[in-house]
């Protein structure tokens, strides 16, 4: 099996989204195939590479609905000038594996370089949280669905399965985790996140685009570096009356997209690439629709064990922030070190726009393990439904 190296990753600002508000969101006038389009165009141009070079498409997105149906991810190829008019021979796919989209894309685009079937492809992911809500509203609509049959199975609850903050709360109270470490976990992803911001840390992924009313969108609309412990514990359950979760301890509504270049070693040297990281391995696996937090331990657990290394192996952690209590949760778990995990802030602060979260999470770990001179890092995200991924990547 060959190896696959992610070779550059590059983001849009995280905004904040909001259906009834979409004055506060920047890309509420932008679709989320355009954003997404715009940020391969822009890792292309910084990589000085043809669209012709890229053989392989795999977009990932948590609501493949309305205006976010892409025609099997053909939209936002289309859309991007670089691969539009030089890449119509690039194959694509759209996957929706709820919020492991980003990461299921990216497993896919690296599997056919491991395959030996293409040695240039992009995985990437969005989506615009104004413009196509979450669940209650599709749900109302019509525009989704769930089958009779599931909503009378004794072994489900599907009216906790449906609502991720109550699988949350499930989680929490089956892990006992407690308010107060959910809300010192977000004030600390906050802190860490504005630390990371003021370094300049993120400016190497987060592009400066502009939106549909030609303004330019540099910053990340979540990141609260004012916030603190007392404003936090000040904010009512949000999901459960006399519940732990609150939105100070839930990722915020967001619209974004990213996406990541990946080569073979012989692309890599062909175009002159210089790779952020190796890909080790990628695991998925299921986990109950309940409690559907524990699937980023879990699926930890299975990359660990398909890659024969080690929780002690691992130098950085990125555990996606979709509720304080998964990657709390995964660190009762796992007998991780906290001063690893998330080092930069995670989605509790800087967002979490669904199908474009896993790509950032690779995305970013692979640029942290440089810069504090580690080997090897993992990332994971809990997936709606019951499910988890996680990736490990090597510095090289």
């Amino acid at each position: 099996m060959k190896d696959a190296y992610i070779a550059d990753y590059a983001r849009s600002g995280f905004s904040r989204a909001h259906p009834r508000k979409p004055e506060v969101d920047a890309w509420a006038d932008t679709r989320g195939d355009a954003l997404l389009a715009g940020v391969i165009d822009a890792l292309l141009e910084r990589q000085d590479l043809d669209g012709a070079a890229v053989e392989d498409l795999s977009v990932g997105c948590a609501l493949p609905v309305k205006e976010q149906w892409g025609f099997g991810g053909r939209y936002p190829l289309w859309l991007a000038k670089r691969l539009g008019e030089r890449g119509r021979g690039c194959a694509s796919r759209q996957i929706d594996q709820q919020c492991g989209s980003g990461l299921a894309a990216l497993r896919s685009t690296a599997r056919e370089i491991q395959a030996g079937a293409i040695e240039v492809g992009l995985a990437g992911g969005f989506e615009n949280m104004t413009r196509v809500p979450m669940g209650p509203a599709l749900f109302k609509e019509g525009v989704l669905t769930s089958p009779a049959a599931l909503q009378q199975a004794p072994w489900l609850e599907l009216d906790v399965a449906l609502n991720m903050g109550l699988t949350a709360e499930r989680l929490a109270d089956s892990a006992g985790i407690e308010r107060e470490a959910m809300d010192a976990f977000a004030l600390a992803s906050h802190q860490r996140a504005a630390a990371a911001d003021a370094a300049g840390r993120f400016d190497d992924e987060r592009l400066v685009l502009t939106n549909a009313e030609g303004e330019p969108v540099a910053r990340d609309a979540n990141i609260r570096a004012d916030t603190s412990a007392e404003r936090l514990a000040g904010l009512d359950p949000v999901f459960l009356e006399g519940g732990k979760v609150t939105a100070g301890n839930s990722s915020p509504l967001t619209s974004g997209a990213a996406a990541a270049l990946l080569m073979s070693e012989h692309a890599l040297a062909r175009h002159d690439a210089r790779p952020l990281a190796r890909v080790v391995g990628v695991a998925d696996c299921g986990v109950a629709p309940e409690r559907m937090g524990a699937g980023a331990a879990a699926a930890i657990c299975r990359v660990l064990q398909q890659t024969g290394l080690h929780v002690e192996n691992i130098d950085i952690w990125e555990i996606n922030e979709a509720f304080a209590a998964v990657p709390l949760h995964a660190m009762a778990e796992l007998a991780l070190d906290p001063e690893r995990v998330n080092v930069w802030g995670g989605a509790l602060a800087l967002g979490h726009p669904l199908g474009a979260t896993g790509i950032r999470l690779a995305g970013t770990l692979a640029r942290i393990l440089p810069v504090e001179g580690r080997r090897y890092g993992c990332a994971a995200a809990c997936i709606g439904g019951g499910q988890g991924i996680a990736v490990i990547l090597e510095r090289v």
